[in-house]
């Protein structure tokens, strides 16, 4: 058994990213699922922002507080801390854009996302209502382009957005646009063609494969096709 757990919904990207470091520095964990409409008392208890991810490493505690850590950031950050793993880049530089591309992606775009986009699509499925089409192509048009045009600036050509090799930075932008492609599909790819060609391939590696094809069976049953917001 693993020493670690990570407590969250594959469907949250913020899991899905933590996920995906996991996997990529090789490290086994435990997945316990966790209500976020209404989460229970030892849930906030670990997450004092009621927030998912949370991660325990049980051999510094395995009840309480204590071994939790909440926020995919600080999660991240932990376990490039005590297992390595590179995904800050390999020099001071590296690491602060890394940080920096990962703090506009799971922040900006996240919101966007979250709730211009995907709440708009799947809450109202979840409870029986039709799409709030409206926000989620209004989002679509006018405010996620500017932000793809900024990753793919970022890009400029490149196969990763830091370095040579994957880096947080590659893996919170993917997350994050694999959440669309879950509902919406992705953007065009002649408009983004250095972001859409590395989103592809972020979406072959382990760990984004695995939650990918997890959250494809939760979605099956309410969205048997991408909404087609184009």
């Amino acid at each position: 058994m693993s020493d670690l757990v990570v407590y969250g919904s594959h469907l949250s990207p913020f899991v899905r990213k933590v996920e995906v470091a996991l996997t990529h520095i090789d490290q086994p964990y435990e997945f316990v699922d966790v209500n976020i409409m209404a989460m229970p008392d030892w849930f906030v208890e670990i997450s004092p922002m009621r927030r998912i991810p949370v991660l325990r490493d049980k051999s510094i505690g395995e009840e309480g507080v204590p071994g939790t850590i909440p926020d995919s950031s600080a999660i991240i950050l932990f376990l490039e801390k005590k297992f390595g793993g590179g995904l800050y880049g390999e020099s001071a530089y590296e690491a602060g854009q890394a940080a920096a591309i990962e703090e506009y992606a799971d922040t900006i775009f996240a919101m966007e996302i979250g709730m211009g986009l995907f709440r708009p699509i799947i809450f109202p499925l979840f409870a029986g209502k039709e799409v709030d089409r409206e926000t989620a192509s209004k989002t679509w048009s006018d405010k996620l382009p500017i932000m793809f045009a900024y990753f793919e600036t970022k890009l400029d050509g490149r196969e990763f957005f830091v370095g040579d090799k994957i880096t947080i930075a590659d893996i919170a932008v993917a997350a994050q646009l694999c959440q669309i492609d879950l509902v919406a599909g992705l953007p065009d790819e002649s408009e983004y063609p250095s972001l859409i060609k590395h989103v592809k391939a972020m979406k072959a590696h382990p760990g984004f494969s695995e939650n990918l094809g997890v959250c494809t069976k939760m979605l099956g049953g309410i969205l048997p096709e991408k909404v087609d917001l184009r």
